[in-house]
């Protein structure tokens, strides 16, 4: 059920009574600037942190614990070219316990939470709080900095940086980067959170058992403002260049981190999406691929070896683990395997298996109300729904000739690696 609150502001309900919880997702949207991603991942973090009621984050999570173990949180996130503001609360359905003596219900008492947290922030004097301000400045480029100790994440945000050189927003992390973190002030912040109240397209999205009656009123609270929202081109296309760009670094690891990055035009709104999906299901998403199988099984090359696709950059990436002098044997056999793709040469048992397989994955997010919730942001940017049985439909409708057609478009666009140098590797 999506309905229009106000100008720029929805709200998907998802009525069930599946789940003994309320699930309460808010995601503040707006087109990526390079100039404000660290700001709003800053202001994500304040925000988290306190508000004028509870000032602390123990005082938080003590409201949370009368909330009879209420969770609450704020991430960034970057999407296409949206970046993301994302609140999400989840409580228990009251009906599901045995004495629940409050006379307002979980459902509205998260609501007031979230209210607290955007419209109540702990702003002394009129800005935010200089400590709690310098203390998740600090925390922020905690964070930023220990994302590098996990190195196939660096690795692949190095490829990142190679394959969209010259394009910040896409290049950079939804954290921001340490340089502008560093310049920040609190009045900096400020500026953004009345922006982002402002201006930013906000969705809200709720599952479980509650009627729309309870969700509209619980949002006619929040002090929200009609606001002027142009439909985005959620998705990020580029053109691809002419030459390979190979990245390498030396860093103290005994496994390298060999990754690609593909250029694979279709976007979420294609008619070949769900081939797309299939191909890299097939091509590496999954422990039936021709990567897990070739590459790590039956090759021995590599101690992982897995594909990504992403629908709103038209991306694929390969994500291996392996020892430095195998390098060009991994890369020859990767390219043996889409090579073999994009003629063809595809075994019909293993395309039924990646489409059950996949199948089956759909079926178990049904069962996360988390999932459920998350997928609707992808709904609103992109005004495609579809129904479990027609994403079936569609999934099961792709044939060898579809899944080649797709395989034939992606282009090998960028490689890196994060190794410990041959002499290192084990």
């Amino acid at each position: 059920m999506d309905v229009r609150i106000k100008d720029g502001v929805t709200l998907d309900l998802l009525p069930t009574k599946q789940f003994k919880t309320i699930g309460i997702k808010v995601d503040f949207v707006t087109p990526l600037r390079a100039t404000a991603i660290t700001a709003r991942a800053l202001l994500a973090q304040v925000l988290e942190t306190s508000t004028a009621a509870y000032p602390t984050q123990t005082a938080l999570a003590r409201q949370l614990s009368l909330m009879y173990g209420a969770s609450f949180g704020i991430t960034v996130l970057k999407v296409g070219t949206q970046h993301i503001v994302r609140l999400t609360c989840s409580v228990v359905d009251e009906q599901t316990l045995d004495a629940y003596q409050d006379a307002q219900p979980l459902f509205e008492r998260g609501m007031a939470l979230l209210r607290a947290v955007l419209f109540d922030p702990l702003l002394p004097h009129g800005s935010f709080d200089p400590t709690t301000f310098t203390q998740q400045r600090q925390n922020l480029l905690t964070a930023i900095k220990s994302l590098d100790d996990d190195k196939q994440y660096l690795a692949n945000r190095r490829l990142q940086e190679i394959l969209f050189a010259g394009q910040p927003t896409q290049a950079m992390s939804a954290l921001g980067d340490i340089t502008t973190l560093g310049e920040l002030t609190a009045a900096d912040i400020l500026t953004t959170y009345h922006d982002m109240l402002a201006h930013d397209a906000v969705h809200v999205a709720v599952i479980g058992d509650v009627t729309l009656d309870r969700v509209t009123a619980a949002l006619a609270q929040w002090p929200l403002a009609p606001r002027q929202v142009t439909d985005q081109d959620p998705y990020y296309r580029w053109t691809p260049q002419d030459q390979l760009q190979v990245g390498d670094d030396l860093a103290p690891v005994v496994q390298a981190k060999l990754n690609l990055a593909y250029q694979l035009p279709v976007y979420r709104n294609d008619a070949d999406f769900m081939a797309a999906v299939v191909f890299n299901a097939l091509f590496g998403g999954t422990p039936l691929s021709l990567l897990f199988t070739n590459v790590r099984e039956k090759a021995s090359l590599a101690y992982y070896a897995s594909s990504n696709y992403s629908p709103f950059t038209g991306t694929m990436t390969v994500q291996t683990g392996i020892q430095a002098q195998n390098q060009a044997r991994v890369q020859a056999i990767i390219q043996e395997q889409l090579a073999a793709v994009q003629a063809g040469n595809i075994d019909e048992q293993l395309l039924t298996e990646v489409q059950a397989s996949l199948l089956n994955a759909r079926l178990s997010a049904l069962d996360s109300p988390q999932r459920l919730l998350n997928a609707r942001l992808s709904a609103q940017l992109t005004h495609v729904t579809m129904s479990l049985d027609d994403w079936t439909h569609a999934l099961q409708a792709v044939t060898v000739a579809d899944v080649q057609r797709v395989a034939q478009r992606a282009r090998l666009q960028a490689t890196y690696c994060l190794h410990g140098g041959v002499d290192h590797a084990e």
